[in-house]
This record gives C-alpha cells, sequence and structure tokens, in this order.
C-alpha cells in the first residue's frame, strides 16, 4: 500500500467512508487539500461509486498548447515505454485532448473509467482527481488510491501539474501521470512538475518566434510609409502612433475586432470596416509566418479621411434599439450613414438579430416625421397586387422610408414584381419615390439568388451581429426588455440571473431573449428576477443541441427540481429515475441549479 507520509490507503479508505456518511469540517489523516476537494464534490453532487465524467465531441485538437506539447510527450511516453504510466495532456477545462501508454492493461482500466480524449475531468464531473484538483488549486496534486472521491478510481495514482501560458500567464492545461496506485508518487509528481515546465519553455519558445517575426514585420511596415499599421495574432496586437492619431477608441476597437477576425486567414485579405465614427476603412491584410507557422498578420489601414461621409457624425443612439458593443454601435452607424447619404440599403443576418428593429429605428430618427413604410414579405402570395399596393402607398404617402423584412421569401416570381417597382421608384421624381429603402435578408435565406436580385439597387450591406458575438449589451437588453413587458411594474434581474443569460447561446437572437423575458414578466408581477425563476430552457449550459425529445427531458428535470426546491434525490424519484441517472441527466444537460 502506498503511504504518503500520513495514513496508509486502507486508512484512507475508512476515512473516506465516514466521510460520507457525515462530512465533518476537519478530517485528521485527510490531507487539507483532499478533505477540502471532496467537500466540493459534495457540494456539486458528485456520485461517489459510479465515474460518469462528460463527454464534449468539439475539443480543440490543434490548439498552441497540444501543437507545443506533442513531442514533449511522446518523447516521454518512449522513456517511460517499461513502466505503466499513462501521459495525459488536458485543456483549462480538464477535457482531456491527449493520451499514450504503451501498457495495455492501464490502458484498458483507464478506458473503464473513461479517462480518454474528449472526457472532461474537472472536479464538478469526477470529484477529487489529479487533473480536476489541479486545476481547482492551481499548483500541483498528487492523489491516490481512496483519496479519490470515486471509489472506481482508488485503483490508480495520478499526477498533475498545471501548465500556464507563457504570454498572457492563465492556466491552459494540465499534465497528469497516472499509474496503478502502489506506484511511487512523489517520482511521479516530480515528473509531472518538469514536464509541465518542458511545455511551458515550448510554449514560450513558439510563441517568442511568431511575436519576434509578427514584430519585425510590423516594423517593416511602419518603415515603409506612413499611415495606420496594424500587427495581430491571438496574443498580441500592436498599433503605430498613426493609428492612435487617425481613429478615436470606438474606431480602434472596431478595426481590431475586424482584423482578428481575419488574422487566421493564410492569404492576404482586403476588408472594408464600417467604423462606429462613420468612416468607412479599408483593411489590407498580409499574413505573417514564422517557419511554417502562422505567425498572425499585419494590417495596413488607408485612411479615409477624404472619403468621410458629410452624415460621418451619424448617432448611433437609436430609440428602440439598445446596445453598446463595437459590433453593434458599427452597425448601428453604418446604416444612419445610409439613410443620411441616400444609399438604399440591405441588413442581413440571422433571423432575430433585430434587422428590421434596427431599419425601423434609423428612419424614424432621420426622417421622424414622414410616414414609414414597412412591410413583412413572408407569406405574401399575390405578387402582383402585393407589389401594386406598395408603389400606391409610397406615391400617395409622403414617404421617406420604407422597410422590406424577409425580402429573401418572396421567390422568383415575387423578387421580379419587387425589382420592377424598385426600377419605377428610381426612375421617378423626388416626391413620387422613397428617399430610403432598406431591406432584410436571413444570412441562410430561402432563395439563395435574393442578393443577386437587389444587388443592381442596393450600394450597402450590413451586417448585423447576433446576440451570441454581443453578449456584453445584455446589460441593457434585459432591463430594456423587462421594462417594456412590465409596463411600470419594477422588475431587474438578479446579477446571477443576469450572468447566466449571459452564458446562454442564444440561437433565436434578441426575439428569443424577448420571449423569454415576457414569459418570465407574465409569472412575476414585480421584484427581482432570479435563475429559478427563468423558463428551462434557460437554465441549461450545454455545448451541443439538443434534440427535441432530450429538451422535454430536460424541462421535466428542471421542474421537478424547482417543485423538490434543488433536492435532487426527491426530483429523481418523482420523475421515476435512480440517483445515479438524475445527476447524469443535470451534467449532460449542463442544468443550472437555482440558488
Amino acid at each position: 500500500m502506498t503511504t504518503h507520509g500520513h495514513r496508509s490507503d486502507s486508512q484512507v479508505s475508512v476515512l473516506r467512508e465516514k466521510f460520507l456518511e457525515r462530512p465533518l469540517p476537519e478530517l485528521p489523516g485527510v490531507r487539507d487539500i483532499i478533505s477540502a476537494s471532496w467537500r466540493r464534490a459534495l457540494e456539486h453532487q458528485v456520485d461517489a461509486e459510479e465515474p460518469d465524467p462528460v463527454f464534449v465531441a468539439d475539443r480543440d485538437e490543434e490548439s498552441m498548447l497540444v501543437r507545443s506539447a506533442t513531442p514533449i510527450l511522446d518523447n516521454l511516453c518512449t522513456e517511460l515505454a517499461a513502466h505503466p504510466v499513462a501521459v495525459l495532456l488536458t485543456d483549462a477545462d480538464g477535457l482531456v485532448v491527449h493520451r499514450s501508454s504503451v501498457d495495455r492493461s492501464l490502458d484498458s482500466g483507464l478506458d473503464r473509467i473513461s479517462l480518454a480524449p474528449g472526457y472532461s475531468y474537472a472536479e464538478e464531473s469526477i470529484g477529487t482527481n489529479g487533473i480536476g484538483t489541479t486545476l481547482e488549486c492551481q499548483q500541483p496534486v498528487l492523489v491516490s488510491g481512496f483519496e479519490h472521491f470515486n471509489s472506481r478510481l482508488a485503483d490508480f495514482e495520478c499526477a498533475g501539474a498545471p501548465i500556464y501560458h507563457p504570454v498572457r500567464g492563465q492556466l491552459v492545461g494540465v499534465l497528469d501521470l497516472t499509474s496503478w496506485a502502489g506506484t511511487p508518487g512523489p517520482l511521479l509528481l516530480t515528473l509531472a512538475r518538469r514536464t509541465a515546465k518542458q511545455i511551458e519553455e515550448a510554449m514560450l519558445a513558439g510563441t517568442g518566434a511568431r511575436e519576434l517575426a509578427l514584430f519585425r514585420e510590423y516594423l517593416v511596415s511602419c518603415r515603409r510609409g506612413s499611415g495606420a499599421i496594424l500587427a495581430v495574432n491571438e496574443d498580441v496586437v500592436m498599433v503605430n502612433n498613426h493609428a492612435r492619431e487617425l481613429y478615436d477608441a470606438a474606431d480602434r476597437a472596431a478595426l481590431i475586432t475586424h482584423s482578428a477576425d481575419v488574422a487566421g486567414s493564410s492569404t492576404p485579405v482586403t476588408v472594408l470596416a464600417d467604423l462606429p465614427s462613420g468612416v468607412v476603412a479599408r483593411l489590407e491584410y498580409r499574413p505573417v509566418y514564422s517557419g511554417s507557422v502562422l505567425a498572425g498578420g499585419v494590417f495596413r489601414v488607408k485612411s479615409q479621411a477624404a472619403s468621410r461621409r458629410t452624415a460621418g457624425h451619424a448617432d448611433p443612439r437609436l430609440t428602440g434599439v439598445v446596445g453598446g458593443s463595437p459590433a453593434w454601435r458599427q452597425a448601428c452607424s453604418a446604416a444612419q450613414t445610409s439613410f443620411t447619404s441616400g444609399n438604399w440599403l440591405v441588413l442581413i443576418g440571422e433571423r432575430g438579430t433585430g434587422k428590421a428593429a434596427l431599419a425601423q429605428a434609423v428612419a424614424r430618427h432621420h426622417a421622424p416625421g414622414g410616414h414609414l413604410i414597412v412591410r413583412d414579405c413572408e407569406g405574401v402570395d399575390d405578387f402582383e397586387a402585393w407589389a401594386a399596393a406598395l408603389a400606391d402607398e409610397v406615391i400617395g404617402g409622403n414617404s421617406p422610408a420604407v422597410v422590406l423584412q424577409h425580402a429573401d421569401t418572396l421567390g422568383t416570381e415575387g423578387m421580379r414584381r419587387l425589382t420592377d417597382v424598385f426600377t419605377t421608384w428610381q426612375a421617378a421624381a423626388p416626391a413620387e419615390a422613397p428617399q430610403w429603402v432598406a431591406v432584410t435578408l436571413s444570412d441562410a435565406p430561402r432563395d439563395p439568388d435574393a442578393a443577386g436580385w437587389l444587388m443592381p439597387f442596393f450600394a450597402h450591406t450590413v451586417e448585423v451581429p447576433p446576440l451570441r458575438h454581443r453578449t456584453e449589451d445584455l446589460r441593457r437588453l434585459v432591463p430594456h426588455l423587462l421594462a417594456r413587458h412590465a409596463k411600470g411594474r419594477h422588475l431587474m434581474p438578479s446579477d446571477a440571473c443576469l450572468r447566466q443569460l449571459m452564458r446562454l447561446p442564444w440561437p433565436g437572437n434578441v426575439r428569443q431573449l424577448d420571449r423569454v423575458l415576457a414569459e418570465v414578466s407574465r409569472h412575476h408581477r414585480s421584484g427581482t428576477i432570479e435563475v429559478t425563476d427563468l423558463p428551462a430552457e434557460c437554465r441549461t449550459v450545454t455545448r451541443r443541441q439538443l434534440t427535441q425529445l432530450e429538451s422535454i427531458e430536460r424541462d421535466a428535470i428542471v421542474r421537478s427540481l424547482a417543485a423538490n426546491h434543488g433536492n435532487k434525490e426527491r426530483a429523481a424519484a418523482d420523475l421515476g429515475m435512480s440517483r445515479a441517472t438524475i445527476y447524469r441527466k443535470i451534467r449532460s444537460f449542463g442544468i443550472v441549479p437555482g440558488h
């Protein structure tokens, strides 16, 4: 049996059983780091007998950590060929991204407990172990035998060492060495520490070479001529003085956002960026390599001071739409510039992002006294009558603006009729035609040719970002939408509720958020909204799309947990599930417990 300067594994096993029967704040004979982890496992309600780690299919096997670590781990595995030791690497969430071992018996044992690539060994999933406890404590940890919270892991000895990013400094993963219980644990821990340091040094060498290559290209670009220069990769942003002089802080943030989206490209690219100030900037991107590895890219930003539109000072603050993120401000400013310059506009984006709301807000802001015509193209069947009515209303209604939603649903015949109307408007006298027309298209249009029909008439296209790309705007959006539904009642989200809403992917965007908050306001008349007041669809955090059957099951579990005040055993009994099953499904569905 293994000893650690304290008690034998059999004694630890007895203490563990006593702890599970009656958790005590102090456990003489059990290391503090282990007893604290046991208590966390109880708080997470981890199963103490059957390991059930969460499986994640979309792990990143091409990260800088994996690239830097792979040759080191391969070499270590060769050196340990005569020993039953598995070499594992995880990301910062405890997700195993690499496992190597030449011992078939050990491999089979690890497979039985799902300590394999794709499975998360975070403490909240599996309890005390060399990976999860290392992540939790952010220090090297040795866990042996019955120090593991889960009894099925008691056959193993695990030594974990944290790996830190050499530039940013944050924890990026864990190097774990696992063998059978009884292996000299301190030696495993020493080896794990040394290997983790080697990986950090390899990352630093790779990062240093990448940054050096990028910095050299940045300096060369700055010397070649005046103008704004940016150099960007995942770790570094360099901006020269010309960029700071030409663009204010909001515009620079937008430039960096645009450049970050492009900087992973292996070929030169030129993009146009509509900035919050109304300036249109031209970003010419050139990739930079360090050997065969992409080191990032250098952007030459063409100054558009001479192209600044007369309406370039458009006010991004519009009545009825809310947001302050750079992506949202950029979309608002570009839409306003389109109106004031008299250029018709296509707004494209996912359904529910607020494309039509933005177009209407722009029209009302810049032509508050005019008659705004808003039409939904979806569901139109008599295209000829519909187009004629639209044309007649514009001629007789003194309308400065027309907003057409879901234009991509019209089909070939509908588009033909609509473009006939557009042709008539563009040839008509100013009094018989709208000053501005905006149409909205889905990012996945039903008619792929819709954009082609519209191209001759529309000078500008603005992409409205999905809600998941501007989650910081929920801090303004949620109170705004709640106030609209509460109708004078005081209704506000708690901090925990707002954090939960910001963690969600929102596939239905602002429309889905609005529907959720409308439902909450119907059931919660006033006061503070907590996580437990949210509907079931907002009480989970999962990386995958649930099937319809899984969604029904998830909702049933959430309702049962709420009815039983969070008691999982009573909820499982009400649903006819075992305790292990409901724990597993709570983790699988990412259900967030109420407080």
